[in-house]
């Protein structure tokens, strides 16, 4: 058996011991994916729906019968009072409304109920809007005008992207992201015991006396490395994927992004055939960088302070990409930046949108990036000061 798979199985069986880390890398994003990506947008819109459907109470000066029966129309209790800016200070409203005939003057406590009162809000400005509507229809009719030219027209927006795109859902831009953290945590414990782990052990100048090529030897961690980067990755997609089914299958359709974009999401074949050679390449970039800094650790400890650096610097990018990734596409630039490049082709991917071009220069560059920090890793394996630095 050639000395690197020698080594590859020694770091692998090294992993699947730990039962804790395996469960944590493994079996835990199947279960944790679903809550993080669909819960807190679940929770947001059935506690909107929720607000919307109970009565507030609005504290209401001078207003018009026609604007009161409007805010009753919104299912809002309105209340008639002398001052509702104290009403609504002190707690005893959730908004106040003074009517001084050109001007309208809204009171909210949105600094301190957030969410809850821009419900609120929202049911005013819907009264008021209606109210302004009516006056305005009064006054077209009352000067023998058609109250119908205040709609010429009905607007119907209607999304004509590949299916692909589309099975993508509103919150497919988060793949990106998800994917680059599933292969850093995958990676990350890996690479810490097989560099700092061992150098602590004192396993590490036994390895290096043995036959076995110092290549061989760092080509063998690499290996398993990707190996457990790639099965958090699986393992996040799966939960992904089953968080989608979930929504889909208990939600009902009835959440829905911005432009009326479901949440729930699919992955056609190509998307997962992207989604892992990007994977595998952007893996080996990264797991070339995590050795390089865990070689030069002195400790476990200093290791994962590297690492924790290394995950801040890596993701930042893919938090930006995954605000701005619609206006970056098309640059084949943007292509060959390391972690950009892969991070973007994924999204492209995602939208339809990437061509051969993308394909050849993402992947191609973060090939290129792989091999070359895997041969900084190496360099730095042969040297004593490094290896040996205690």
């Amino acid at each position: 058996m050639p000395p690197s798979l020698n080594v590859f199985w020694k770091e692998l069986l090294s992993f699947f011991r730990d039962r804790r880390t395996v469960f944590n890398q493994i079996v835990f994003p199947v279960a944790l994916m679903p809550l993080l990506m669909y819960a807190p947008t679940y929770l947001v819109v059935r506690l909107g729906s929720q607000a919307g459907a109970e009565v507030q109470r609005v504290v209401v000066t001078g207003a018009p019968d026609q604007l009161v029966r409007a805010l009753v129309a919104e299912k809002l209790k309105v209340v008639p009072g002398t001052d509702p800016e104290r009403e609504v200070r002190d707690g005893r409203a959730e908004a106040g409304l003074v009517w001084q005939g050109e001007r309208v003057r809204v009171f909210l406590r949105k600094s301190q109920e957030g969410f809850k009162a821009e419900v609120v809000q929202a049911k005013i400005e819907r009264a008021l809007e209606a109210y302004k509507r009516a006056r305005v229809v009064a006054a077209l009719r009352a000067a023998g005008l058609d109250p119908g030219v205040l709609e010429p027209f009905r607007t119907e927006f209607v999304d004509v992207s590949p299916k692909a795109a589309q099975q993508a859902g509103a919150l497919g831009f988060l793949v990106p992201m998800f994917l680059l953290m599933f292969i850093l945590s995958g990676a990350m414990p890996v690479v810490n015991d097989a560099t700092a782990g061992e150098k602590e052990r004192g396993t590490l100048e036994v390895l290096l006396a043995t036959p076995a090529p110092p290549f061989a030897i760092l080509l063998g961690k690499a290996g398993s490395a990707m190996v457990a980067a790639l099965l958090s990755t699986v393992s996040g997609v799966a939960g992904l994927a089953l968080g989608g089914l979930l929504m889909v299958r208990y939600a009902g359709g009835s959440l829905a992004g911005p432009g009326g974009e479901g949440l729930a999401f699919s992955l056609s074949p190509g998307a997962l055939g992207v989604i892992l050679v990007t994977g595998v390449l952007f893996a080996a970039f990264a797991v070339g960088v995590m050795l390089l800094l865990g070689l030069f650790a002195k400790s476990y400890k200093e290791a994962q302070t590297y690492m924790g650096f290394l995950y801040m610097v890596l993701v930042l990018p893919a938090v930006i990409l995954g605000m701005a990734s619609s206006f970056l596409g098309g640059n084949p630039i943007y292509d060959l930046i390391p972690v950009v490049g892969p991070l973007l082709l994924v999204d492209s991917a995602l939208r339809a949108k990437a061509d051969g071009l993308d394909y050849l220069l993402a992947w191609g560059s973060t090939a290129l990036y792989a091999l070359l920090a895997l041969w900084l890793a190496t360099r730095a394996f042969v040297r004593e000061e490094v290896v040996f630095r205690n």
